[in-house]
């Protein structure tokens, strides 16, 4: 094209290039032109298609047929098969929301009903709760239960076995013999009176045990809360004692506890077992109970 446009339009002489120079020009040119076709076909053969898009995609688009010169596409697509697919996905919409909200209506009672059943789970969980704290306070009531009685029924053979050897330190001495075989027993097992007061001696030590025993287990059970029940002498209590016997013959003021068969504790503020105790009683009180109640009895055959 350069010569057709040098032939076309002459140069004057002067600035028309010597022929070795547009010999060389011409080779660069060609050198120029076949470097970017090897370039441009290397890119063209080396570029990958966009990553996302599936390969049906891109060989349906390698495949399509081009449009022609008036814009239509040669394959038979018109705007009437598009519209038509556009009605129809339409319709489906409509009724896939009709759908969903007839699904919605169904589910919006058992949504109240799932609520209710929770509520019915949680009271039943918070009933199984107190059903097994009130299980295991009444295991540990009974284990406690257990050892206290154990303790307690220690305590009161301590006591009874202290009441039994004290006994025996306060009997009645018996009279010291005399005659010759006294004397030839003392001489040879030794003196009665040596003999009494060594067994004196073990009996004392033996209470002294039972009392140090019985003051180690007031203060075990005191540091649970179990006292025993003061009764002897006191005012008869029917919230902590139980009667089971009546002394007339007393000098006692009416009502007053004169013996105690069984001790009774309290646990805290509670009574946790009553004391069985003998109660004082006046004779002429007694035989005025007595006339009552008679004269109680014949009203009542009477009417």
């Amino acid at each position: 094209m350069m010569d057709g446009e040098t032939q076309e339009n002459p140069t004057p002489p002067q600035e028309q290039p010597s022929e070795p120079a547009s010999q060389n020009r011409a080779h660069v040119r060609e050198r120029i032109l076949r470097r970017f076709e090897l370039w441009l076909d290397e890119i063209l053969d080396s570029e990958q298609p966009p990553e996302g898009i599936a390969a049906e995609i891109l060989e349906q688009l390698e495949t399509e047929t081009p449009l022609d010169a008036s814009g239509e596409d040669r394959t038979g697509c018109d705007s009437y098969a598009l519209w038509s697919a556009m009605t129809a996905m339409a319709e489906e919409t409509r009724l896939q929301g009709r759908a969903f909200k007839q699904l919605h209506d169904g589910l919006s009672p058992m949504q109240d009903l799932v609520g209710s059943v929770g509520d019915m789970l949680h009271r039943y969980e918070a009933s199984l709760d107190q059903q097994e704290q009130k299980a295991n306070e009444m295991a540990q009531q009974t284990a406690w239960g257990e050892v206290l009685e154990t303790l307690i029924d220690m305590r009161e053979r301590l006591l009874r076995g202290a009441q039994s050897a004290q006994a025996w330190l306060e009997r009645p001495r018996p009279r010291r013999a005399s005659g010759v075989v006294t004397s030839l027993c003392e001489k040879i097992l030794g003196r009665q009176d040596d003999v009494q007061t060594q067994q004196d001696e073990a009996v004392r030590s033996l209470v002294k045990g039972y009392h140090l025993c019985r003051e180690v287990l007031d203060e075990a059970l005191g540091r649970i809360g179990v006292r025993p029940i003061d009764c002897l002498g006191r005012p008869f209590d029917p919230l902590a004692m139980k009667a089971i016997d009546i002394g007339y013959d007393s000098d006692a003021p009416d009502g007053a506890v004169l013996e105690v068969y069984r001790q009774g504790y309290r646990r805290d503020e509670t009574v946790y077992r009553p004391a069985e105790v003998k109660v004082a009683r006046r004779r002429q009180e007694v035989q005025q109970d007595e006339q009552s109640s008679s004269g109680d009895r014949e009203g009542q055959y009477e009417s």
